[in-house]
């Protein structure tokens, strides 16, 4: 494998592609570049011929990335654990949000945040997201994050490399814009080429992309330009909810003389329709066995103007005692006295439909992103580089949650990065290797505006089999006088430098060093209502510096078994859903958090290339931030073991594998805000459900409530699954008049998870199975994807702070229909 190696660096890949259903067929032409060695090893080219014509699904990354590391480098000899998923293995496998990167990822299942898919979880905590290389604004379900206009995704475990940037050991998605250049080492498309597809489905699906790619020579520039525009205007198997987007990715890249080249993008989001839900509310062990939902409503309050919400004077008038009472619980709120929490009308049981989750007409979040990037490359004759890279990333949200919700944000990022790579030695020398050296300036700029409604927050109030009513249809700051408790403006700065270093020794060691310096200068200011901010201070300003670093050692073995060691030391920032700073995390220094990681495993390139993976184990310490009001950080460990194989077992039949086995814990208990079932505490659930019980303090209150030891010490995080198992198949051939018939199928086994309490519910264990059925003819293909082909009844908890009160039934059986024209 070596000799196929020492190829894939030498030679760069043309991919044409024939897309189908959730499927490609990939054809690889060798092309030879300015500075590319002649290749003359037959077997080499034999290897390729079998592996490529093998890779029904595109599996295979076909050429070194430098994308994650810095330099060009193959994923299979680099001792990190991570995964490169092709837009070609994207459709094979029916992925069309980061939730379903599960199928294709291991460590990447992700609960509920409130029914958005946003953010991706990584080993039991959420990841950053990043394009091209460069991190992006958080996103923790406030808009559905697209990737259909991407050529490639990459999940790293773990940290960031140190040319990424700072941030917190667990993991991070990376989504690559397509391009009109064919490889990292050169060539672009030699004709315009492009393709267009509609997509319909039930619940009213409807999709339709165009994209185009053209070659453009200018003088002495030689490039293309690629577009991507893709419209969605759905229904949603949730009643309720109807999702809509538009979104334009424009990029371009060139070469334009004296060794230089120049790549550009920008991609534009606007959506509307993507609201939050919790699901269901009044979450028992009974409903989630037997369908068995508690009915009834609270009459005490009343919409005395008739506008269809309650209002703040309403409220407040109504009944003073009825809310933000501080009872004799240590840190405990029961937000009513007596009688006035209790369900009063229509009691009784009922069958409530997995569709019918927490909405209302009233619901909604309207989300505006804007990104951009410039990279301009210098190649001078010593094949060494110099990049300048500058990006930019923009977000304007608003949402309303009818529970009482409502949110508004803003922020923007501009980063500005240059680097120097270059390599040391010679085929003669005993060690060889490349380093990368760079420095890095980050500004952001983010406001928070959110509000808990002076703590009239009670999600179990809603009778879901009865629908919103306006007596649990909360006011927000955009139409009523209600107020923001919360207001937070921050500011903050990151200059860095950093240093990367990949040396070989013998042709069979490989070290990796990556380190950086990240000097902080933060200010934030909180301008919430002060009667029920939960902020305890206004204004807060500080700096510091952090180093990072990562080092891995792995052993080239000619069996193609590569074994390998890593560990690393990280630091982030503690920011919030904005990306803002709460002034408390500032002025109690909080707000810079550490990570520790250490890993161990193999990477696995077998039967010249016929097989491929790895497999790891990792012990990994973070920190997780509270998401109500942000400022409690809680100290997490995790611990687990990931498979990741891909099998090209004949020309017609391949197959992916991933699992893994995971416990995630909060090391100190958890510190943090988090609401309860009555239940929990001894009260009865009917009497409760009109107001909130929920404790500032989790661990702490519940060992005080309850005396038990379960509380103490470290507590499992059991919203996430212990073990997650990944198993598809695809088959392809010609027959008869069509170019390419074939199908892929998969199921997906998830462990059992629960909510946060001693006695909390317990949502079973379930299996996924997905089906793709395709045909090619000529430029034409039509691709047919069903998911939960059983119609599997299951649950994903939520990953907030609603997690023990509120689930998310899964969608059942549904299916999609794609007609792709290429040309």
């Amino acid at each position: 494998m070596r000799k196929l190696n020492k190829l894939f660096k030498s030679v760069s890949f043309a991919t044409v592609v024939i897309s189908g259903s959730g499927n490609t067929l990939l054809a690889q032409e060798t092309i030879a570049t300015e500075n590319t060695a002649q290749v003359t090893d037959e077997d080499a080219v034999e290897v390729i011929s079998i592996t490529a014509k093998r890779d029904i699904a595109g599996f295979l990354e076909n050429q070194p990335s430098s994308l994650l590391f810095g330099f060009e480098k193959s994923l299979l000899e680099t001792g990190r654990s991570a995964t490169f998923v092709s837009d070609e293995t994207l459709k094979a496998f029916g992925v069309t949000t980061v939730d379903d990167l599960t199928a294709v990822a291991p460590g990447t299942f992700t609960a509920s945040f409130y029914g958005v898919e946003g953010a991706l979880n990584v080993r039991g905590t959420m990841a950053e997201t990043y394009f091209h290389g460069f991190k992006r604004i958080e996103n923790r379900g406030t808009y559905q994050t697209p990737i259909g206009s991407t050529s490639r995704v990459d999940i790293l475990r773990g940290p960031p490399t140190a040319n990424f940037g700072p941030g917190k050991i667990g993991g991070l998605l990376n989504l690559e814009p397509k391009t009109a250049r064919l490889s990292q080492s050169g060539g672009f498309l030699p004709d315009v080429v492009g393709e267009a597809q509609v997509t319909f489905g039930s619940y009213d699906k409807k999709n339709a992309s165009f994209q185009v790619g053209v070659p453009v020579n200018i003088s002495e520039a030689e490039g293309g330009v690629y577009a991507y525009v893709e419209l969605e205007d759905s229904g949603s198997f949730y009643n309720g909810i109807t999702p809509e987007h538009q979104m334009l990715q424009l990029s371009a890249d060139f070469e334009i003389g004296n060794s230089w080249k120049l790549a550009a993008g920008l991609m534009s989001y606007t959506s509307e329709g993507y609201v939050q839900t919790l699901g269901w509310n009044r979450v028992t062990q009974e409903l989630i066995d037997n369908g068995t939902y508690q009915t009834g409503r609270d009459t005490d309050l009343v919409d005395t103007n008739g506008n269809g919400q309650m209002e703040w004077a309403e409220l407040s008038a109504q009944d003073p005692t009825y809310f933000a009472k501080l009872t004799h619980y240590p840190d405990f709120y029961l937000y009513a006295d007596g009688d006035v929490a209790a369900l009063d009308t229509n009691l009784g049981t009922t069958k409530l439909s997995s569709q019918d989750v927490y909405i209302s007409d009233n619901d909604f979040s309207d989300t505006g992103t804007f990104t951009g990037f410039v990279d301009l490359i210098k190649t001078y004759d010593d094949d060494s580089q110099l990049k300048i890279q500058v990006f930019a990333d923009y977000l304007d949200n608003q949402r309303f949650v009818s529970y009482g919700f409502p949110a508004d944000y803003l922020a923007k990022t501009f980063e500005a990065r240059v680097s120097y790579i270059s390599t040391f030695g010679s085929n003669s020398d005993a060690i060889t290797g490349v380093y990368n050296v760079g420095l890095s300036s980050r500004y952001y700029d983010a406001r928070k505006r959110e509000s808990y409604n002076g703590g009239q927050i009670a999600i179990s109030r809603r009778d879901l089999s009865v629908g919103a009513m306006p007596n649990d249809i909360m006011g927000s700051p955009f139409n009523s006088d209600f107020f923001w408790d919360l207001d937070t403006q921050s500011t903050w700065t990151d200059n860095a430098v950093f240093a990367m270093l990949d040396a070989t020794a013998m042709d069979i060691w490989d070290l990796s060093l990556s380190a950086r310096y990240d000097y902080y200068d933060l200010d934030s200011t909180e301008n919430g209502d002060p009667t029920y901010s939960y902020a305890g201070v206004t204004e807060a300003k500080d700096t510091d510096g952090k180093f990072t670093y990562s080092a891995t050692l792995l052993l080239d073995l000619p069996s193609g078994i590569r074994p390998y060691v890593s560990y690393a030391e990280s630091a982030a920032i503690e920011f919030s859903q904005a990306g803002e700073v709460s002034p408390d995390l500032i002025a109690d220094g909080e707000w810079l958090s550490d990570g520790k990681l250490v890993e161990a495993g193999v990477k696995l390139e077998l039967f010249d290339g016929i097989v491929t993976g790895s497999l790891s184990g990792y012990n990994q310490e973070r920190t997780e931030l509270s998401t109500v009001a942000g400022s409690t950080v809680n100290r997490t460990e995790s611990e687990g073991v990931e498979l990741e194989l891909r099998i090209l077992a004949t020309d017609n039949l391949s197959f992916s594998i991933t699992s893994n086995k995971q416990k995630t814990e909060y090391v100190d208990g958890y510190d943090g805000y988090y609401v309860i079932n009555p239940r929990d505490i001894g009260l009865d659930d009917v009497s409760n459900y009109g107001v909130s019980v929920a404790a500032f303090n989790f661990s702490d209150s519940l060992y005080a409530l309850t005396g038990s030891e379960y509380y103490l010490g470290a507590l499992e995080d059991t919203r996430i699954p212990d073990a997650v198992t990944s198993v598809y198949a695809t088959y392809a051939d010609e027959v008869g008049m069509f170019d390419r018939v074939g199908t892929t199928w998969g199921v997906r086994h998830v462990t059992e998870t629960s909510g946060f309490t001693e006695f909390s519910t317990k949502y079973p264990s379930y299996l996924l199975m997905q089906a793709a059925l395709f045909v090619n003819y000529n430029d034409w293909s039509i691709s047919l994807n069903v998911d939960n082909v059983l119609d599997e009844t299951y649950f994903t908890p939520l990953q907030d702070i609603y997690g023990d009160v509120a689930v998310l039934p899964g969608k059942g059986r549904e299916w999609r229909m794609s007609v792709h024209y290429n040309f």
